[in-house]
């Protein structure tokens, strides 16, 4: 840590003649952020201090353009930019909206979330990042810490999330805001490409959130090792476990988000279309101890949960899925794995149940021959009694198949 980050501000000290630093709320490898009063319109903000000696006087022009596009973003799931100083002398800074709720990070200490809490979650993560990557921004740094969850103002859900520090990432390295040799995001969230040194792009992002929200619905990160070159050798290796009791919906599109392969990845505007046809009201928390609950098309590894498993926190053992990709109709993904036996949710009753088929096919033909023998017994008694030729009797009108049956019949018997 550097010695500014070591010897922060001190509360109460005016930014710039504006912002008033009031407390100091967190801090990381970058930066430190402090809740401030803006005295110019009398709001409570977030600061977002930068060590002196990390920016470049040379870059002030490209620097303030990009800042204009993080503060141009609109969506609420996204924290808003307010204002930026990313040329001081004292060390640049960032204001944004302040977010008056815990981290999900926080709320996972407490218990994994409900599926319908994370699917509310997912929906506005990736509407959200979907207008970021429009505006060819890539965050590189999405995990639970960096989720801020605002108390929502109804009933369901509890909670709405904002993603932050999406500006951070963008201006670190667009604005060589880095030290040398800082690799920008967090190694339990890093993407493969990521590990192999490719550029960040928006499929990394999408690995990111597939990762987060896999952690908030288990309560475990998907690599848990302690090493960090064990936890980034692990993900070009492995894919995370998707357990199979998160249900059918959940573990495609989550197997989708965390392809080792970027191409394979649904965008996010494909994740929050997915997200929107879940059916998750019955659905409870999961005990990230049962890895195959309920059968599902994609199974874990029987054996996988003994497995070592790898990542920076903790989490469960990752298997090897294949990928998958989702569809934009909304219908489930499947993976090259699934099962050549397993049910679709697309299949008529019939297809999921070949007995109640049969039954009904049996049933069919009983009726069939009761009619035809009754048809018989018209025709053949008068001609009998007669010893001649009959008119044929007027029938009901029958629906098909039954129909075609009998007028086949009738051709039969009739002399």
């Amino acid at each position: 840590m550097t010695d500014a980050l070591a010897s922060p501000r001190r509360t109460g000290e005016l930014l710039d003649g504006r912002y008033r630093l009031e407390e100091r709320i967190g801090s990381g490898g970058m930066a430190t952020v402090y809740r401030a009063v803006d005295e110019s319109l009398g709001r409570t903000v977030a600061v977002k201090l930068f060590p002196p000696g990390t920016a470049e006087p040379t870059d002030a022009q490209r620097k303030a353009s990009e800042t204009r596009v993080l503060a141009s973003l609109n969506h609420h799931a996204l924290v808003t930019l307010f204002d930026a100083n990313v040329s001081s002398d004292d060390g640049a800074y960032l204001v944004m909206e302040y977010i008056s709720g815990p981290t999900l990070a926080q709320r996972i200490e407490e218990s994994p979330l409900p599926s319908a809490e994370v699917a509310a979650m997912a929906l506005d993560l990736a509407d959200a990042l979907h207008v970021v990557h429009e505006a060819r921004i890539v965050h590189r740094d999405i995990k639970p810490s960096n989720v801020l969850l605002r108390p929502s103002p109804t009933t369901e859900p509890a909670f709405r999330a904002k993603l932050a520090d999406f500006g951070i990432a963008y201006l670190i390295d667009s604005a060589r805001l880095t030290t040398p040799g800082l690799v920008v995001g967090t190694v339990a969230y890093l993407s493969p490409e990521q590990v192999r040194g490719a550029s960040p792009a928006p499929p990394a992002d999408v690995y990111a959130l597939g990762l987060v929200l896999l952690e908030a619905l288990t309560g475990r990160r998907a690599y848990p090792q302690p090493d960090r070159n064990e936890a980034l050798f692990a993900r070009l290796n492995e894919a995370p476990e998707i357990p199979g009791s998160l249900g059918y919906e959940w573990k495609s599109l989550l197997t989708a988000m965390t392809a080792t392969d970027p191409d394979d990845r649904p965008t996010a505007l494909e994740v929050a279309a997915a997200v929107r046809t879940m059916n998750t009201n019955n659905a409870s928390p999961v005990d990230p101890d049962i890895t195959s609950a309920m059968t599902a098309p994609v199974m874990a590894d029987a054996d996988a949960a003994d497995a070592p498993t790898v990542r920076f926190d903790n989490a469960e053992t990752p298997t090897k899925p294949a990928p998958v990709t989702p569809s934009s109709t909304g219908d489930e993904p499947r993976t090259d794995s699934t099962p050549a036996t397993a049910p679709s949710t697309a299949d008529s009753p019939e297809t999921r149940n070949p007995r109640r088929a049969l039954r009904r096919w049996i049933l069919v033909a009983v009726l069939v021959l009761i009619v035809a023998a009754v048809i018989a017994g018209l025709v053949l008694w008068p001609m009998l009694q007669s010893g001649g030729t009959a008119s044929a009797p007027d029938l009901p009108t029958l629906p098909a198949p039954l129909s075609t049956h009998l007028d086949q019949l009738m051709k039969e018997v009739s002399p």
